[in-house]
C-alpha cells in the first residue's frame, strides 16, 4: 500500500512536497520497540539516575528496611527526554514503591534510542531496584 502512495510521488514531482511532511509526520509519531532500533537508549547520566532513585525511596520502607523493586514503562523521546504521560507501572512489589519508580522515571535522561543514523522515540522498560 505504501508503494502505491508513493509511486504517483515519483512520477509527479509537485505531489512529493504535499506528501513529505505526512511522511515525515507517521515517522516522528512511530514508538520503536528495544528490539527494533540500531542503538537503544542510554541514562544520560548514570550516577544522577542513582541518586534519584534513592532520594525516591520510601521513607517509611527504607526506615524499616523493606527492599522491593518496580519495573517501569515509557517512551523516550528523540531528545533523550522521558514523554509524560507514557510512565506506566508494570510490575511492583508494594504500591509504594510503584509510585515512587513512576515519579522517579519522569526525571531521568536519556540519549535517544537510534534507528538508521536517527533518534526516535523508543519504548523502555526500566526495573528499579529499592533496597
Amino acid at each position: 500500500m505504501r508503494l502505491a502512495r508513493l509511486l504517483p510521488v515519483a512520477v509527479a514531482g509537485f505531489l512529493t512536497l504535499a506528501a513529505a511532511p505526512s511522511l515525515r509526520a507517521q515517522a516522528a509519531d512511530q514508538v520503536y520497540a528495544g528490539e527494533d532500533v540500531d542503538t537503544p537508549p542510554k541514562l544520560a547520566n548514570p550516577a544522577k539516575t542513582a541518586r534519584l532513585v534513592a532520594e525516591s525511596y520510601p521513607v517509611n520502607l527504607k526506615r524499616t528496611g523493606v527492599a522491593g523493586q518496580a519495573q517501569v514503562q515509557f517512551v523516550v523521546d528523540v531528545s533523550g527526554k522521558v514523554e509524560p504521560g507514557s510512565v506506566e507501572v508494570v510490575l511492583a512489589s508494594t504500591p509504594a514503591f510503584a509510585s515512587a519508580a513512576k515519579e522517579v522515571a519522569a526525571k531521568i535522561e536519556f540519549t535517544p534510542g537510534k534507528a538508521k543514523g536517527q533518534a526516535v522515540r523508543t519504548r523502555v522498560l526500566l526495573p528499579i531496584q529499592y533496597k
